[in-house]
Order: structure tokens, then C-alpha cells, then sequence
């Protein structure tokens, strides 16, 4: 539906003022999967130079541009909102777009306010599922979820591409049920904080050339991790085969998902492990040797997806 160019404004407030013009602004239809940038024309109408400080909107589906630094008397300048419509559901809507402003520059304490309004109405043909993604994970972790596109048309477009503006996501196709593309999304922790982009995905539908699903990540520093007994024994028998059971519990109370067990294979030892679920948030390895005469010492790491790793020692007695 190409670009939407607008102007938008509000009442005076005196001497210095700043205004949209004009002062609402109807969008029409708009199709979920369309992100239309909405232009706002801002102008001085006082007798000073003016000074916009910020613009805040009623949703976070509007996404508001740069501010000019300064705006002379008499003069006009465009401000930019990108309006996500993925999240929204059918029907009318409407929003608030504020600005505040200096109306003088060299008054920057004194300040003044206009709004706008901007309606539309939504039409959904298709369904992105999630509309906004939010991960979160340890430092070194992973963390992996889906993005499912289904398209209510008679003909529905194919998603013939992926990128994304966050540092170390990944995307790629998954196997979905028929009637549906799936996109499987993957990022690793490897810097602690948050992080906002987005997920493009490119269409061969000249109506909705590009789907963009905002992505937030937030990457935790790692938590410390319990395994239950702190050290192993297994002891029997030279000859024979004995095993034990290991617990793995993560620090929050997350279910403990193993990535993988190393260091066994040094003393001759096999594992098996599995992961913990939302009913039970505990992971188990068992550890299992067929012991020799005498003893030996060694040392298994288990690594879990969260990044978390933790040193287990291990003593093999053959009697």
C-alpha cells in the first residue's frame, strides 16, 4: 500500500508554538503484515526558534524517528513513525502521537506540548505467530523458538527469505503443518544485557514484499548450577558393571536442559542423561563403569543450554 505521507497538528498554546499540521490523520485500510511509514509535518508558527525534545506515541506498534534539533520560525520539518501492524487485531483503531518541545531555544526549561491523532482500520489475512518475540537466556546459552506464518487467502505467498538486524540470531525453515511456514529462530548469549531488532522475512507477495517481527533479547549472567551428590563413587566388584545417578538443578528453578556431558570417556566410563521438564525442573545423568581392579580418579563436565557448566570428580573402585 506504499508509504503514507501525512501532516498533523493541534490547537495553539501562544507565542512560539509548535503544531502538527493538520491535526489528525485517518490512514484508511491497512493490511496486517504492512508496516507503513506515517510522515508527520511539524511547524513553528511562532517568533522564535523552537527546539523539539521528544515524541511519544500511545502504542509501541508506532515506532517514532529522529527529532530536527532546531526549527526556525515560519519553518517546517518531517518526522517519521514506522507503524508495525502484526499485533494488531481487526477492526478500528486509534492513537496518540505528543510532542514536546522548547519554544524557545534559549529558554530550554520552558516547556510546551501538542498531540495528534491517527486512525485506521485493520483487515488480517494473515497470521504471524509470535507478532513480537522475546527471548531470554544465560550468558553462553541458547535459546530457539518458532516463527509460524499462515496465510488465510486463497493463494497464499511463500516466504522465500530471512535476516534479522540482531548480532547472532539465526534463522532458518522448520517443518510446520500444512498450511503453515514455520521459521526456526536461534540466537546465542553471548554478551550479557538486552537487545532489540528485528526479524525480516521476505515474501514473493508484491502486498507484503517484507513481514518484520520485532525481537527482544535478554541475556542474564549465568546462574550457578547444583548436582546432587557433588561427587561420585562407584564401587563394586573388578568386573562388574556399576552406575549412578546424578541430579542437575538450575539456580532459578528452570527446568535444566543438558547440552552435553565430557570427561568420561577418560576413565572409561559411559552417561546417559535427560533433560527436566516443567513438572520436574531436575536433569539426570547416569554415570556408569564397568570397574577394574584398583581405583581411578577423573572428572566429568556437564554442560547445560543456559551456558552453565559444573565439574563433577568421579572415583571408579574395583574390589
Amino acid at each position: 500500500m506504499g508509504l503514507w505521507c501525512g501532516v498533523l497538528a493541534a490547537c495553539l498554546l501562544g507565542p512560539g508554538q509548535v503544531i502538527f499540521d493538520p491535526d489528525e490523520l485517518a490512514l484508511g485500510e491497512l493490511r496486517v503484515g504492512q508496516n507503513p511509514m506515517v510522515r508527520l509535518i511539524i511547524r513553528n508558527n511562532g517568533n522564535s526558534p523552537a527546539k523539539p525534545l521528544k515524541l511519544e506515541t500511545s502504542c509501541g506498534c508506532l515506532a517514532a524517528g529522529s527529532l530536527p534539533a532546531r526549527l526556525e520560525p515560519g519553518h517546517s520539518a518531517a518526522v517519521d513513525l514506522r507503524l508495525r501492524t502484526l499485533s494488531l487485531p481487526t477492526g478500528p483503531h486509534a492513537w496518540r502521537a505528543r510532542l514536546t518541545y522548547a519554544p524557545d531555544v534559549s529558554k530550554p526549561d520552558e516547556t510546551g506540548e501538542v498531540e495528534t491523532r491517527l486512525s485506521t482500520v485493520v483487515r488480517r489475512e494473515l497470521e504471524v505467530e509470535p507478532a513480537i518475540m522475546a527471548l531470554s537466556l544465560g550468558a553462553g546459552g541458547e535459546a530457539e523458538t518458532t516463527v509460524k506464518v499462515k496465510d488465510l487467502r486463497e493463494k497464499p505467498l511463500k516466504v522465500t527469505g530471512f535476516t534479522s538486524t540482531v548480532h547472532g540470531l539465526q534463522v532458518r525453515h522448520a517443518k510446520g503443518e500444512p498450511g503453515e511456514q514455520v521459521m526456526r529462530v536461534t540466537v546465542r548469549g553471548e554478551q550479557t544485557g538486552r537487545s532489540e531488532g528485528v526479524v525480516r522475512l521476505g515474501t514473493n507477495d508484491p502486498d507484503y514484499p517484507v513481514l518484520e517481527v520485532p525481537v527482544t533479547i535478554t541475556v542474564r549472567a549465568k546462574e550457578p548450577i547444583r548436582v546432587t551428590p557433588d561427587r561420585v563413587e562407584l564401587r563394586g566388584l573388578a568386573g562388574t558393571t556399576v552406575s549412578r545417578l546424578v541430579r542437575v538443578e538450575r539456580g532459578d528453578g528452570q527446568p535444566a536442559e543438558i547440552l552435553g556431558v565430557t570427561g568420561a570417556e577418560s576413565v572409561s566410563m559411559t552417561t546417559r542423561h535427560a533433560n527436566g521438564s516443567t513438572q520436574s525442573p531436575a536433569a539426570t545423568v547416569r554415570l556408569e563403569a564397568t570397574v577394574a581392579l584398583g581405583e581411578k580418579v577423573g572428572q566429568v563436565e556437564i554442560r547445560l543450554r543456559d551456558g552453565t557448566t559444573s565439574r563433577l570428580p568421579v572415583f571408579l573402585v574395583g574390589e
